[in-house]
């Protein structure tokens, strides 16, 4: 649960040394709140006693503008509760009640007292005027990922008929990274006010991958089985091979049609990754190319030329379904699918076209390994 904290201490104050991720997160707020107060002076508002720690950037996307709303004199139990209910209904239950906790305890009692009240003022454009732009750091996928993944979260629970005070102030006051200052990385969200700041940390977990060897390797995000990237209250991002994809690819739950009509063609590329060519030929009907031939590579497996339909990919190309040339661990062999030039006829000129070879010189390869 979000609790209101103390005053947070000063810029050249030392917590305790803790150990492990507490050890962290302390250095990381302390970094937090260094360039945070920095940012209050540059404008020459005083920092606000009520520093509020959100576990995740939707949760402090809906709660920011609700303690907002409620600090300014807005008490529509009603519609609080409505936009509460959606909130629940899209983001889940766990994220609802941290909204709820946030919100009570930025504005909880700064509510009643109209002086205060009328200073409820969100400060982001005023200290985006007096702080350079971030530069690009490592987590810069992961930011712009959970700006993209909060916006349609947040559109989902308050784009219907919502009020409108609640449902504007949500849709201005989207998470805002403390940029500017050297102290701090960029994947700290906050939402400054005159009287109360909410804050997230970065997320508390990441799964990622090697890609490429040697001085070509990099480190990319990555998880076939759920979320690449968490917070701790369950909000994740999903992401295939690099690629930032809905989490209906991951979870495999999308049809071949809804594949194929995906307007975005990285996002079409990974889902019948996920999918398998071998599943997405039968499911989406593609159309094979002459019969299925023996593969002269893969002794004792076979290949198929399908079409595949305009704007799958940018280009028009041909899949050509094959073997793998090594037995997985439980024993089966994997098929997988091979874009190759449409103007291809049969599978064994896509297969020798794969490797740079005539037809003619496939056909005399060896088994693959």
């Amino acid at each position: 649960m979000s609790t209101p904290a103390s005053a947070p201490p000063a810029a050249d104050e030392q917590d305790a040394p803790a150990e492990g991720r507490q050890d962290v997160l302390g250095e990381g707020r302390r970094a937090f709140e260094h360039a945070a107060r920095a940012c209050y002076r540059q404008i020459g508002v005083p920092f606000p006693e009520r520093v509020v720690r959100v576990p995740s950037p939707l949760a402090g996307a809906l709660a920011a503008p609700i303690a907002a709303c409620l600090a300014t004199g807005h008490r529509n139990r009603r519609v609080l509760d409505s936009v509460y209910r959606a909130v629940d209904s899209t983001a889940g239950e766990t994220i609802g009640q941290a909204v709820r906790d946030a919100v009570q305890a930025a504005a909880d009692g700064v509510r009643d007292d109209p002086v205060h009240g009328a200073a409820a003022t969100a400060l982001h454009a005023e200290i985006a005027a007096t702080t350079k732009p971030a530069p690009r750091d490592p987590f810069s996928g992961i930011t712009e990922a959970a700006e993209a993944t909060v916006r349609a979260a947040v559109e989902a629970a308050v784009g219907g008929p919502r009020q409108d005070t609640i449902r504007g102030e949500i849709r201005r006051l989207w998470p805002a990274r403390l940029a500017g200052h050297r102290s701090t990385p960029a994947v700290w969200w906050w939402w400054p006010f005159r009287n109360f700041v909410l804050f997230c940390p970065p997320p508390d977990g990441l799964h990622e991958e090697q890609s490429g060897e040697g001085e070509v390797a990099r480190r990319r995000l990555h998880r076939a089985d759920g979320p690449a990237v968490t917070w701790a209250d369950g909000f994740g991002l999903y992401f295939w091979h690099g690629t930032h994809v809905p989490r209906a690819v991951i979870d495999d739950s999308l049809t071949a049609d809804e594949i194929i009509r995906e307007p975005n063609a990285e996002i079409r590329r990974c889902a019948i990754e996920r999918r398998g060519w071998d599943r997405f030929v039968i499911e989406a009907r593609l159309a094979q190319i002459g019969p299925a031939a023996p593969d002269p590579g893969n002794p004792g497996q076979t290949l198929t030329l399908h079409d595949v339909p305009e704007g799958v990919y940018p280009t028009s190309v041909r899949v050509l379904l094959c073997t793998n040339g090594t037995v997985e661990r439980d024993g089966t062999r994997r098929r997988f699918g091979l874009t190759v030039p449409a103007d291809c006829t049969d599978p064994i000129e896509a297969a020798a076209w794969t490797y740079g070879l005539t037809p003619a010189q496939y056909a005399q390869a060896q088994r693959r390994s």
